[in-house]
């Protein structure tokens, strides 16, 4: 199998795994008194320095957890827990994770106010909108680094600058973009920050919250006394290890990996767009603005999970929107959010490069894919392939880029 589809699933680094195999061999508590128990707390903490310095943070302020979804739902719910006597009103974007979304529904539940904050076509929020919600009453802003979805790098620094002035947090979903472009905390005064560790060959089952000291959490896992109280439960110790390896390993190929997955994200989109024709591209234009390795479009007159199945058969991974939720008749909520239609939406795909890919990957993509749109266009009721449109009645989406 071709795997283009490294947002859902990626190969462990070797390094990695190596740096793990000895922790599932010798097993240790770090909570014990003994040796071994010495030794693991030592590997414990060497791993959090290496993700504290991935992260341009202090070691104390990392705090390990089962993944990112933990991370998101610490950071979210624990931080209203703790603030809630200072405001109730929470201000968010239609656009962000299911984690995040799910946590403030149910902190909605709880008595908060969501307020839903606009973005355009790419997904970037309204930036003068936010100057005007962050009112007193508004305790935290959730807005994510790069939408996992679509690709749109956020414009950070700017969003964070506004909400210190205004004196409210910032609580920054970074799970799509760990790995994948650098998050240098020293320049961005950002309070919380999740992250797990897949973008960086690191193992599934651990993920990070970085909480910037001073600001208050409320534990959400209550019982030992683990990671100083806001994360109770023994540490998974082989795989906080490899967390630690990849952060070491993505700090040293990051700057000169990012610019080679552009150049081929921009090569598989040129040769795709020659071939097929009305391909409507999502998100921020490939560059700085957005993931390196990750491109979506919508091929109308081919449903996108049908371009999954179709792809799949030929031994090409794909997907049809993030991993982590159930595809709903109406299309991608994200999609939605940017004004596409349901029709459009329901046809979308997303194409994400692992860092080995190689031209000989993007040549079988490329293939395969071009006659799975033609095969799915061929047998849709809405597709006229004589003239390559739209039958009548049918509006074509925008053209791609």
């Amino acid at each position: 199998m071709t795997s283009f589809d490294s947002a859902a699933a990626n190969p462990i680094d070797p390094a990695v795994l190596e740096a793990m195999l000895p922790f599932f061999r010798d097993s240790a508590n770090p909570a014990s008194l003994h040796s071994a128990g010495a030794r693991a707390r030592q590997a414990l903490e060497k791993a959090r320095e290496a993700v504290a310095a991935f992260l341009g943070a202090s070691p104390g302020e990392i705090f390990f957890t089962s993944g990112g979804t933990e991370a998101i739902n610490l950071a979210i719910k624990g931080f209203y827990e703790a603030n809630r006597d200072r405001g109730s009103r929470i201000v968010s974007t239609p656009v962000e994770s299911a984690a995040v979304l799910r946590s403030l529904d149910w902190l909605q539940g709880q008595g908060a106010e969501i307020i839903w904050l606009p973005v355009d076509r790419e997904g970037h929020p309204d930036l003068s909108a936010l100057t005007e919600l962050l009112t007193s009453g508004t305790i935290l802003t959730c807005i994510q680094w790069a939408n996992g979805e679509i690709g749109t790098i956020q414009p950070i620094p700017q969003i964070a600058q506004i909400c210190e002035e205004a004196g409210v947090a910032l609580f920054c979903d970074a799970t799509a973009s760990a790995g994948w472009v650098p998050i240098n905390l020293r320049q961005t005064p950002i309070p919380l920050l999740a992250i797990h560790f897949r973008g960086c060959g690191g193992p599934v089952g651990v993920g990070a919250l970085y909480k910037r000291e001073g600001i208050a959490v409320r534990p959400q896992i209550h019982g030992g006394p683990q990671e100083k109280g806001l994360r109770a439960g023994t540490e998974n110790l082989p795989g906080i290890v490899g967390a630690g390896k990849a952060a070491e390993l993505a700090a040293e190929t990051l700057a000169a990996s990012a610019p080679r997955l552009r150049l081929l994200s921009q090569k598989l989109w040129s040769e795709i767009c020659s071939e097929i024709p009305d391909l409507q591209w999502h998100g921020s234009p490939i560059g700085e603005g957005r993931l390196p390795h990750h491109l979506s479009w919508s091929a109308e007159g081919a449903e996108g999970e049908a371009q999954v199945l179709a792809c799949d058969l030929k031994g090409l991974a794909i997907a049809a929107g993030p991993s982590c939720i159930a595809k709903s008749l109406r299309g991608s909520q994200v999609l939605r959010s940017l004004g596409l239609s349901q029709r459009l939406a329901m046809t979308a795909v997303q194409v994400t490069m692992r860092k080995e890919i190689s031209e000989a990957d993007l040549e079988y993509f490329c293939r395969v894919y071009t006659k799975v749109v033609d095969r799915l266009r061929s047998m849709s009721p809405t597709w006229h392939t004589g003239k390559g449109q739209p039958l009548p009645g049918h509006s074509a989406g925008e053209t791609s880029r």
